[in-house]
This record gives C-alpha cells, sequence and structure tokens, in this order.
C-alpha cells in the first residue's frame, strides 16, 4: 500500500504534478504566514502607539480631558446615547473600570514574570505593585465620595443635614457639592498603571522565544512538556497584550465621553492630577529598580 502511494508521488513529481501532502501543507503554510505577519502587525502597533511613552500618553490624557470640557462648556457636544449615564459603557464598563483592568493586567504580569524569573519571591515583588495600585484606586474613590457628601446638602428642609444616600432614598432632590470625577481618575490612572505594566512584555516574550529556539536547535534544554507549555504561555501573553491595548482604546474613549457629558471642568481636572501624583509618586520615586522588600517594590524594568 505504501509503496504504492510512494510510486504515484514519484509519478506525479517525474511528471511536473505537484503530490497530495504538497496540496496539503501549502495552504496551511499560507495561513501560518498570513496570521504571523497579522500578528506582528498588531503587535508593533500596540507597542509603538498604544502604549507610547508616559509623556505623550499624558499629553493625549489631557489634551482629551480639556478640550472635553471645553465643548461641555460651551454647549457645543452633541445630545448622544453616551451623554445618559445609563449607557452600557458607563454600566458594564467604567464602574467595573477597575475590574475589567486587574482581570487582564493580574494574569499578563502573572504569566510574563514567571516565565522572566525562576524565584517567586521577586514575582511578589512585582505583583504588589498592583496591590498598591487597588489600595491607592480604593482610597481616593471614598475620599471623593465622601467629601461630595460632606460639601452636597439635601434640598428637603428636615434633611438638611443627611447624607446622600438617606436623601435620595428619601426621594429628595440632592444639590451636589464637590463632585470631583471618580471616573476620570480611575480611567486616566488605569491607563497610566496599564501603560507602565506592558513594559515587561518584550521581556517576558522574548525569553519563551529564547528557550523555544534553544530548544528547537539543541533538542534536550526542556521536556516536550516544558516547552508545550512555554508556548501556551507565550499565546496567552500576546493575546492578553492585544487584549490590554483594545482595553486602552476603550478607556481613553470613555475618558472623552466623561469630559464631553460630566463634571464640572475644574473637578476633571482636579481628580485627573490627584490620578497623575499618585502614577508618578509610586513609579517613580517609591518603586525602585534593586529593591527586595515588599514594602518598596520594584520598577517594571527590573
Amino acid at each position: 500500500m505504501s509503496t504504492s502511494k510512494s510510486n504515484e508521488n514519484a509519478n506525479q513529481i517525474r511528471h511536473g504534478l505537484p503530490s497530495k501532502s504538497t496540496d496539503a501543507i501549502a495552504p496551511t503554510s499560507l495561513l501560518l504566514d498570513v496570521y504571523h505577519i497579522v500578528r506582528d502587525l498588531a503587535l508593533f502597533f500596540c507597542r509603538r502607539i498604544i502604549f507610547g511613552p508616559a509623556k505623550f500618553k499624558l499629553l493625549v490624557s489631557f489634551a482629551i480631558i480639556v478640550i472635553g470640557s471645553i465643548l461641555k462648556s460651551l454647549q457645543l457636544a452633541p445630545d448622544s446615547y453616551l451623554s445618559k449615564k445609563s449607557n452600557i459603557f458607563n454600566r458594564y464598563f467604567a464602574k467595573l473600570g477597575w475590574a475589567w483592568t486587574m482581570g487582564l493586567l493580574i494574569p499578563f504580569l502573572y504569566l510574563t514574570l514567571i516565565t522572566t524569573y525562576s524565584h517567586y519571591q521577586i514575582v511578589t515583588r512585582h505583583l504588589s505593585r498592583l496591590l498598591i495600585a487597588t489600595g491607592v484606586w480604593y482610597i481616593i474613590t471614598m475620599i471623593f465620595v465622601h467629601f461630595e457628601s460632606f460639601t452636597g446638602t439635601c434640598k428637603h428642609e428636615e434633611l438638611r443635614g443627611a447624607p446622600r444616600h438617606v436623601c435620595i432614598k428619601g426621594g429628595h432632590e440632592w444639590q451636589e457639592g464637590h463632585d470631583f470625577s471618580g471616573h476620570t481618575f480611575l480611567l486616566l490612572y488605569a491607563l497610566l498603571i496599564v501603560n507602565e505594566e506592558v513594559k515587561s512584555y518584550d521581556k517576558g516574550t522574548r525569553k519563551v522565544d529564547q528557550a523555544s529556539k534553544s530548544t528547537n536547535e539543541k533538542g534536550d534544554t526542556l521536556s516536550n512538556a516544558n516547552r508545550e507549555q512555554l508556548k501556551i504561555f507565550s499565546q496567552i501573553i500576546r493575546i492578553l497584550y492585544v487584549a490590554l491595548a483594545a482595553l486602552t482604546i476603550l478607556w481613553e474613549f470613555m475618558l472623552l465621553s466623561t469630559a464631553l457629558y460630566f463634571h464640572h471642568t475644574f473637578h476633571k481636572i482636579i481628580a485627573a492630577v490627584v490620578a497623575v501624583f499618585f502614577w508618578y509618586i509610586t513609579y517613580y520615586v517609591w518603586y525602585r529598580p534593586d529593591s527586595t522588600s515588599l514594602l518598596r517594590p520594584s520598577t517594571p524594568k527590573d
């Protein structure tokens, strides 16, 4: 049986005809080439455009906030679905913004780190940055909420000194105080945190590719199980990287939506300044490249 197949292939080659095996391999190879080209272009776009330098990210973000706020003040922002607080982006993304950010960032950072470092103590020191960022987000958000409740007033005479939730629950109108934009703070802070943490992408994927290449050349560097595990990790890391890029675009879009339709300009600017302050004070003052303490985590590039 095998002899007849071999003779058939030999006859096809002798007469200039492609073999069946060649026909099967060619489309698969072409699809793989197209996939790799598209993937590399997407990763290049993410690395060079979406995850640009921090100064560029700040410039774009503040331009969005200022220009959007000016359009809102001049009443030039058109009424749209986005101007409603009940829109799907506000309900399921902005209000759950930190959960979306950490839901992608934690597995991305963990998988990147375990392919880069062999000691879990080092991995823990890097992951502790996300714990600190979560603490900052929660505390600042609570301060904003309580400050608005403290400076606002219930318009019902008998409930003048009542908290906001009591006033609204009673069916009365609440006169807002200084309502610093929690969404502006969350979105800009998340954008800056993601932009810092994805710096580990190149280092992690490079080590995976080098290990796989070494395995293919020598044949004895890694077991087949470890080799497959590295390939899986590499693909997941790339998928999460692109997902974080998509999330970054969404957060910038929602930052524009917030600037156009919600909050006073002053409150948005203050919230943005607070976000930048805590991003800078943690990543460029607190975190150190040579740190070995959980209380002072390593920088993303370490």
